[in-house]
């Protein structure tokens, strides 16, 4: 029995602790978890990012020619901002240190003359001055002096040295090949007076020691930690300003393994929670750490954890606190909105974590979509310019139909003129078709030099190829073998007349054009033309012009859309965000594959895609998208999830408070029925309910209140019976109270003036109540009322009383008994005779406050067959006495505290009130026993008489 007993106890509690407390928060425990882990791997992969980006602009700052362009540009701000000559000596010295070597230094001053001192290394000032002096001639001066120069430039700064790259490397690093040797060239000059600048020649490169040490300044604050490892296992740490560090950490070397060895670079985290990469260059590794911080995120896991089981703690005791005391009033409404609140609360947490997941997923997919989109578009504006060459075929028709006049127009010959000094066109010839005959020749010497044997062998090639000749039998058998090898790259050329084709030389980029025309002395002969032009300046016009078209494209305006030509740092358009761009155009130049990031500009953040031209050499292009575009979008579906979420809850209220009405209206209905019974009101009916228990338990109501009816019929009968008023009694006074526990009660009293001077008082209980001991009590009336019409004695009344019960109240199922006390009063004398019939003693009340019992021990009416022989008892009742009648209602009255009432408080409040009123008296009984029963239900009928006898 125990062991059921607390199994159901566990079934009881098992289900609203489990749905409504620890289902719940179950359920937010694994979302909140799986959140922050989340957010934990979203945070690593950021980081990760950060991380490698810094590492590969770090290591594309390090390589020599980023490093030496930094150094020239210092110089150059240097003379920008110095005035006096011992402040270049001063740097010029300083630098020399810094660099561990001497770079030629050379400083031209307004007119153009060369101003450095003499403590300053400089290989060559002649050949310095010829150069610089380059710098801001005319095509023809510096077509002249590249051709009277030229050994004396191949000696200064190398044999492939060509002017014209030279002219076009401003602000650049030029490099140099020197017996081998290579080195870097610098210039720059005021826009203002292009006489005044100066020009750096580094002969040696910086140990990269040094490049990385001086590099690492910069990067000072991008990483918590970094040291270098090399192959020999030395280990070289550096602290916050850069400074070697030769005390190696105990854990460096397990980084080393983990990052480098096992290859986990994408996600190792070491054991003080730092996120590692490394980079190798020149034989060594350097690894760098950045604090990870995700210690944040498992304590974040952790105290969540702990905070969830604190909550259930919580909700449990509460529960459990609710559930002993029962103290805390909840209505069914609030119950049951509650309960749909929690039913609901649920699904709304998934339907966050859902609408959380899908943002980001969401904004991955939009970020991927973007991605993907600028990358088409940027490929195919790449794609549009790689062939963009033919785009030109009508300027190259035309220029080549110019050519056949050059020397009969002035103007044509101006406007070559101007193309060569512009460095646009680099090379242009005739041939007759029949010989490959040179006709004339026009070559930009400040470019190219000495290209006459190398087109000679390229038109017979294409003549050869298109006419059916043998021309190349002429022809240098090595140098045709090697025109037409597959790594040349030239064969396709020759059978592509009219065509505008990519062609690189060097380092320059080419268009390469060739086709046959009519000679003009004489139409039955074909003339060859060769043409080749340098791309970038023919392609920026055109490369400015598809920039333009994407604003009308409805696909391509949505993006900022930029080009590069990285060899001269030169934007298209120009736009106010290449200094933001700067990095990642380095970072995309030296990676050599598509970057995305997001970048900040003036506050705001954008998207960002950089990639290298495949088919143009040396640009790279741009595309910007704002995030906020982004973030608009997903607002949107933000919107709706929370609209989702708020609906869910108000259709949880609205449900819950439409299923409480629906519940609670047939409840209200039967509280009111219960509220109509207490007040005896049986004409209250329950209207018509739903077709459900409800409406059934309405129905059965109904007839109860109906029966009600006959009850209060059978309690106005009962009424009747009891006396309504009291005799006035010359020199006594005299009250009476009586209170049914139920419709109709047992107890019965009456006062019955005998004649004027005798007064017969009764009173009794019959066991229970409601009707069937109504009807005894009205058999008790009937018995009395004839009885003392026939002037029958007490005695004689009792034992006819006991009769009329024995005979119609003996069956079991209605067995009834009743105590009886019945007292005649000589009104004059106050003499008394009374018989008690096992009912309670009255008591007499002396003026001092002295209780006197009128006691006479006798079974109850009903008991015995036959009552045994009963005698009157005799007593009086003097003046200012008082006697009082009761039944035990009022002394077995237990209220709340289930404790009775008591013979002996009842003897002392009686004792307190000797010279009250009767009216005093009888209120004062019934206020305490109201007191006494707190608001409970009575549990039997409460009946007093107060007679007292005035003082004379």
């Amino acid at each position: 029995m125990i062991f059921k007993k607390y199994i159901s106890i566990v079934i009881k509690h098992t289900a609203p602790v489990g749905l409504f407390i620890l289902l719940p928060l179950l359920v937010a425990l694994y979302l909140g978890y799986n959140l922050i882990n989340i957010e934990r791997t979203k945070h690593i992969s950021e980081l990760s990012t950060k991380l490698e980006n810094s590492l590969v602009d770090l290591e594309s700052e390090i390589a020599p020619e980023s490093f030496l362009l930094k150094v020239g540009r210092g110089a150059w701000y240097v003379f920008n901002h110095y005035e006096k000559e011992e402040d270049y000596r001063n740097y010029y010295k300083d630098l020399c240190v810094f660099l561990n070597s001497k770079p030629d230094f050379y400083i031209f001053n307004e007119s153009g003359s060369l101003i450095t001192h003499k403590d300053f290394n400089q290989k060559s000032q002649s050949s310095a001055r010829k150069l610089w002096n380059s710098i801001y001639s005319s095509y023809e001066d510096r077509r002249k002096c590249a051709i009277s120069n030229k050994n004396i430039f191949k000696r200064f700064v190398g044999k492939e040295f060509k002017l014209g790259s030279f002219i076009d490397s401003r602000n650049l690093l030029m490099p140099i090949l020197v017996n081998t040797k290579l080195g870097y060239i610098y210039w720059n000059n005021s826009k203002e007076n292009p006489k005044k600048g100066i020009m750096m020649i580094f002969w040696e490169i910086p140990d990269f020691e040094l490049r990385l040490e001086e590099i690492l300044k910069r990067y000072s604050l991008a990483f918590d930690e970094k040291f270098i490892r090399d192959y020999n296992g030395k280990i070289k740490t550096f602290s916050q300003n850069n400074k070697v560090n030769y005390s190696i950490k105990p854990n460096f070397e397990n980084v080393y393994l983990n990052t480098v060895l096992i290859e986990r670079n994408d996600d190792y985290i070491d054991e003080n929670g730092l996120l590692w990469k490394s980079v190798k260059f020149e034989g060594k590794y350097l690894l760098a750490g950045l604090k990870s911080k995700v210690f944040n995120f498992d304590n974040y896991n952790s105290n969540y954890i702990k905070f969830i089981a604190f909550l259930a703690l919580l909700f449990i005791f509460v529960y459990i606190l609710a559930e002993k005391q029962q103290k805390y009033y909840l209505s069914i409404r609030a119950k049951l909105i509650i309960l749909f609140l929690i039913a609901v609360f649920t699904p709304v947490m998934g339907f966050a974590y859902l609408g959380f997941q899908y943002i980001n997923d969401k904004r991955d997919n939009l970020i991927t979509e973007i991605g993907n989109e600028s990358r088409n578009i940027l490929l195919n504006i790449d794609r549009e310019l790689g062939s963009s060459g033919n785009v030109f075929r009508e300027e190259f028709r035309k220029l080549a139909a110019d050519y056949q006049n050059y020397d009969e127009d002035p103007k044509i010959q101006t406007e070559f003129n101007e193309y060569l000094a512009k460095q646009e066109l680099a090379f242009i010839e005739r041939r007759t078709a029949s010989d490959a005959a040179l006709i004339q020749e026009i070559t930009n010497k400040v470019i190219f030099d000495g290209m006459t044997e190398i087109t000679e062998a390229f038109a017979k090639s294409c003549i050869d190829t298109m006419l059916k000749t043998n021309l190349m039998r002429t022809i240098d058998p090595g140098l045709a073998s090697a025109l037409k090898s597959p790594e040349c790259g030239l064969i396709s050329f020759f059978a592509r007349p009219d065509n505008v084709q990519d062609f690189v030389f060097g380092s320059q980029e080419l268009y390469m054009y060739w086709s046959f025309l009519q000679s003009k002395t004489d139409s039955r002969k074909l003339e060859y033309v060769y043409i080749l032009q340098m791309t970038h300046n023919v392609l920026r016009k055109y490369l400015q012009k598809r920039l333009e078209m994407c604003k009308n494209n409805l696909r391509e305006n949505k993006f900022q859309i930029f080009a590069r030509y990285d060899k001269k740092e030169e934007w298209f358009p120009n736009n106010l965000f290449k200094s933001k761009l700067k990095t990642i155009a380095r970072r995309v130049n030296y990676v050599g594959k598509p970057i995305e990031d997001e970048i900040n500009i003036e506050g705001k953040k954008y998207l960002l895609l950089g990639l290298k031209s495949n088919k143009l050499r040396g640009y790279s292009f741009y595309t910007i998208y704002p995030y906020n575009k982004i973030q608009d979008e997903l607002n949107y579906y933000i919107n709706y999830i929370i609209m989702g979420i708020v609906f869910f809850i108000v259709m949880a209220l609205l449900i819950g408070y439409q299923l409480a009405n629906t519940f609670l209206y047939p409840v209200t209905c039967l509280e009111k029925g219960i509220k109509a019974i207490k007040e005896r009101n049986s004409e209250f009916r329950i209207e018509s309910l739903q077709n459900d228990e409800f409406g059934s338990l309405a129905l059965s109501f109904n007839k109860v209140i109906g029966d009600l009816k006959e009850m209060e019929l059978a309690k106005y009968i009962q009424e009747s019976l009891l006396p309504k008023s009291l005799p006035k009694l010359d020199g006594y006074e005299i009250c009476f109270s009586n209170k049914m526990a139920s419709a109709v009660g047992g107890d019965y009293f009456d006062t019955i003036l005998l004649d004027e001077e005798n007064l017969c008082i009764i009173i009794g209980d019959v066991s229970g109540h409601g009707v069937a001991s109504a009807l005894v009590m009205a058999a008790a009336k009937a018995t009395f009322y004839h009885g003392f019409k026939e002037t029958r004695n007490l005695i004689e009344l009792f034992t006819d009383l006991n009769s009329v019960i024995k005979t119609y109240f003996s069956r079991p199922e209605v067995k009834k008994m009743i105590t009886l006390f019945a007292i005649i009063i000589n009104l004059p004398t106050g003499k008394c005779v009374f018989v008690d019939a096992g009912h309670n003693y009255p008591f007499k009340i002396s003026p001092d406050g002295s209780l006197t019992e009128l006691q006479m021990v006798n079974v109850p009416i009903g008991i015995l067959k036959k009552m045994k022989q009963k005698n009157t008892k005799d007593f009086s009742i003097e003046n200012g006495e008082t006697v009082v009648f009761y039944t035990d209602g009022i002394v077995e009255a237990t209220g709340k505290t289930e404790e009775q009432y008591g013979y002996n408080r009842f003897k002392n409040h009686l004792s307190e009130m000797a010279n009250e009123k009767p009216e005093n008296i009888m209120g004062k009984l019934l206020k305490e026993y109201e007191k006494w029963e707190d608001g409970t239900e009575p549990d039997d009928d409460v009946t007093l008489v107060v007679l007292k006898r005035l003082p004379s």
